[in-house]
């Protein structure tokens, strides 16, 4: 009966459990049960061994907590991480996207772990994650994109596609670049069009028909679970445009670490039902250098105290509140201690980083009309063309 999912519980407990925001849907055994029950006992927090930990979704899938991802990933070193996160340091989910332009590899470390026996993980044990990027957001153009990204990684099935963020592309003719029409005249690069003044063209596709068209890959056994990234609550709540059966987002993929704890989002996803998966949660070191934080006293002091590293204890920070994180490393001992490691940080511990943790968000994109940014947490600077690759 463990492994049924909680819609299947007593009416109270089922009620308490989702009052709380919590862990619905498939579980994989009684000990995992047990493991996220007793973990709420401080403060609410999820504790105990991070590695087993799933989350169940709204749509009754149960997503491992902790993946590995894989933007900015080389392409000569993505195999090998992927693999080496499966087959040796037991990782059960993969972040992936169209934009990163890495799928083929993503794909053969995948493989290649499924196929060699001494890794003992068959392919349904795996969940991976894609991205659909915004010049195929329109209804036309998703078919063609999510067989795309499926042969690109070389499987049969996803078991999740994410919008990848809430701004329709307009989609450059054939033959752009080099050769493009006026309203696509600064374009350099086919997955991002730009006009003559420098900035993102922009598409008129509604995000709800994009999302009716993702809901018919579902429908067809091409993924198993849909959401967003980059979303807002209201661009969330547009998705359904008006239609009252449609599909609630299972997650919604966003920059989230210990300088950007997106506690109002937290709450406002919770309310949805809509988990949280944080990309980022190191804060990107690699991209972002010292900025990151990790060498912060507000994160180095609380490791001396509680014996983990500094990578995990911004890891603990973001899983003990409910979060699923996708840390990216191709570094074989760091993809080790993302994922092996006990979560031991208290409500105190919590709330102190919390209190001191400096906040701002690193990834924000000029990408909408007009050159504007994507969201909007404080003054808007001057308008001006975003670097390339600028968008995780």
């Amino acid at each position: 009966g463990l492994k049924r999912r909680f819609v299947q519980t007593a009416p109270f407990c089922r009620r308490g459990l989702m009052a709380q925001g919590l862990w619905r849907g498939l579980v994989p055994s009684a000990a995992l049960v047990l493991a996220l029950l007793a973990g709420r006992a401080d403060g609410g927090l999820i504790k105990g061994i991070l590695k087993p930990l799933r989350r169940g979704l709204n749509d009754g899938t149960a997503m491992p907590v902790v993946g590995l991802g894989t933007w900015k990933s080389k392409p000569k070193d993505v195999e090998n991480s992927v693999f080496h996160a499966i087959c040796h340091a037991g990782y059960r989910h993969i972040d992936a996207a169209q934009v990163y332009m890495n799928q083929d590899e993503v794909g053969r470390g995948i493989r290649r772990a499924v196929a060699t026996a001494d890794c003992g993980v068959k392919r349904k044990e795996i969940w991976v994650t894609s991205k659909v990027w915004m010049t195929d957001f329109a209804p036309e153009d998703m078919p063609v994109a999510v067989d795309r990204i499926l042969r690109e990684l070389g499987l049969d099935y996803v078991d999740q596609l994410l919008l990848h963020w809430p701004i329709p592309y307009a989609k450059p003719p054939p033959g752009c670049p080099p050769s493009c029409p006026e309203r696509w005249a600064g374009t350099d690069d086919i997955l991002r069009p730009r006009g003559a003044d420098g900035n993102i063209a922009t598409g008129d596709t509604l995000l709800a028909d994009t999302w009716l068209a993702l809901e018919a890959a579902k429908k067809a056994g091409k993924v198993r679970s849909i959401g967003v990234s980059n979303f807002n609550v209201e661009e969330i709540k547009s998705l359904a445009g008006g239609r009252p059966d449609a599909v609630m987002p299972a997650v919604n993929q966003v920059e989230a670490h210990v300088f950007w704890n997106q506690a109002s989002l937290l709450d406002s996803m919770k309310a949805l039902t809509v988990a949280v998966v944080a990309y980022s949660p190191l804060g990107n070191p690699e991209l972002y250098g010292e900025n990151s934080g990790m060498n912060s006293a507000v994160v180095s002091d609380i490791a001396a105290e509680t014996g983990l590293m500094p990578a995990q204890v911004m890891i603990n920070f973001l899983v003990a509140q409910g979060w699923i994180v996708v840390p990216k490393s191709v570094t074989p001992s760091r993809i080790d201690q993302n994922i092996n490691f006990e979560l031991k940080l208290t409500s105190e511990h919590i709330a102190k980083i919390a209190r001191d943790a400096p906040q701002k968000r690193l990834a924000n994109p000029k990408n909408r009309p007009g050159g504007l940014p994507v969201f909007v947490d404080e003054p808007i600077e001057p308008r001006g063309v975003e670097p390339r690759g600028a968008e995780l």
